[in-house]
């Protein structure tokens, strides 16, 4: 979750977000922190966010950033673009910060949205005091069932402690819509899967149709070498499911090929292109429409069935 609320004024009286709110690192990853607005920019014009740290953000620091404690400089710039440990000027009002360069984490793009943050600590930002700034908490729970708890208890107390503007966000909150969303999803994917499959269906039945006369021929033929009718049936069966089972596997796999270049091109996030985080090219996620194409076989070799109950004499008389 991240929650954000205004800075404490001199005329008020209550305790800071960080102080208040530390408990929390033993839930989970607790980065407290304040978001400065003033004008900061790096040396080639480029803006950029400041990020105002104290000793609560440390062991957050160092679990989201790995290595943060190599860092010889406290005043640390995560970006992208950059060769890291390298020392850029960064001008932030009429100061000037000369910081080391770290790759940022992912999970920085919630504070970020996608701009380059400094990261100033809270004892070399006290020439920033008369400027306004928004204390924040950005807060990873290791336990995503406890989220749900800890939202409404942090609200509650926040109310309690005179906090009256506060912005909170976290995913748990969409739940009852995503859900309402999944189900409908799940709906629609069911009435188009039905009338996929009943095309399906009438496809094979009617190639198995068109063949039928070609069918009878060829199965009184080879039951007029001795051969059984379950051993016919088989035959086509086990056909039809090798072939439908290999056109199957084939078009996943064209699939996943066409995915990044497709979604690419779409404008989708880079994360969302990675087949290792979500997959839906797995047999496991397309079962449904595997079974349909399953039944289709079973329909497919139904005139052969007809076709066996035939006399042998009649069909080559």
């Amino acid at each position: 979750m991240i929650l954000r609320s205004t800075s404490i004024s001199k005329t008020e009286v209550r305790p800071s977000l960080d102080e208040l709110l530390s408990p929390l690192a033993e839930k989970g990853i607790y980065f407290p922190f304040s978001s400065l607005f003033v004008n900061a920019e790096l040396s080639d014009k480029k803006r950029l966010r400041v990020v105002i740290y104290n000793k609560y953000a440390l062991p957050a620091l160092i679990s989201l950033m790995g290595g943060i404690e190599k860092v010889q400089s406290p005043v640390f710039l995560a970006a992208y673009g950059y060769p890291e440990a390298m020392r850029e000027r960064i001008k932030v009002h009429n100061v000037f910060f000369d910081a080391e360069v770290v790759k940022p984490p992912s999970v920085l793009r919630f504070i970020s949205l996608n701009k380059p943050l400094l990261f100033i600590p809270e004892s070399m930002a006290q020439v920033f005091e008369r400027f306004s700034v928004q204390e924040s908490i950005l807060f990873l729970s290791e336990d995503s069932g406890e989220l749900k708890e800890i939202i409404e208890t942090t609200e509650v107390l926040l109310e309690k402690e005179g906090f009256d503007r506060i912005e909170l966000t976290s995913p748990i909150k969409w739940i009852g819509e995503l859900d309402g969303i999944r189900e409908l999803r799940l709906k629609a994917q069911a009435i188009g899967g039905g009338f996929v499959g009943l095309l399906i269906v009438l496809i094979f039945g009617s190639i198995a149709i068109f063949e039928y006369r070609q069918n009878i021929f060829a199965t009184a033929l080879f039951k007029s070498f001795g051969l059984h009718s379950i051993h016919l049936i088989m035959r086509y069966l086990i056909e039809s499911l090798f072939l439908l089972f290999l056109s199957f596997w084939s078009a996943l796999e064209l699939a996943k090929v066409f995915h990044r270049i497709v979604f690419k091109l779409a404008g989708f996030d880079l994360e969302l292109l990675n087949l290792a985080t979500f997959n839906p090219y797995q047999f496991s996620e397309n079962f449904f429409l595997l079974s349909l194409l399953g039944v289709a076989s079973l329909v497919a070799i139904l005139p052969i069935c007809i076709a066996l109950r035939k006399p042998v004499g009649k069909v080559l008389g």
